[in-house]
């Protein structure tokens, strides 16, 4: 039986309006693959299925569940 190849597109995130955070996960949606922030300047390309959030508390909430809390800075910055 011959294998099918399969092609991943890239998903992307392309000069959001206002900053918006993902959290990418692997096809299963059962491990984070990696998470962050786009400004408004930015463009995010992937090949992982991703949520986004436009409130850094929501972003922050979902994170938790999967038991990730960001670093900060001592200026209250956020790390990655």
């Amino acid at each position: 039986m011959e294998e099918q190849l399969k092609i991943k597109t890239m998903n992307e995130i392309k000069y959001p309006s206002v900053t918006t955070y993902y959290i990418c996960f692997d096809n299963d949606r059962t491990e984070v693959k990696s998470y962050g922030w786009v400004e408004t300047f930015q463009v995010f390309t992937t090949i992982w299925i991703f949520d986004e959030f436009t409130e850094e508390e929501q972003w922050l909430a979902e994170l938790l569940v999967w038991g990730i809390v960001p670093e900060i800075d001592e200026e209250g910055k956020l790390i990655l």
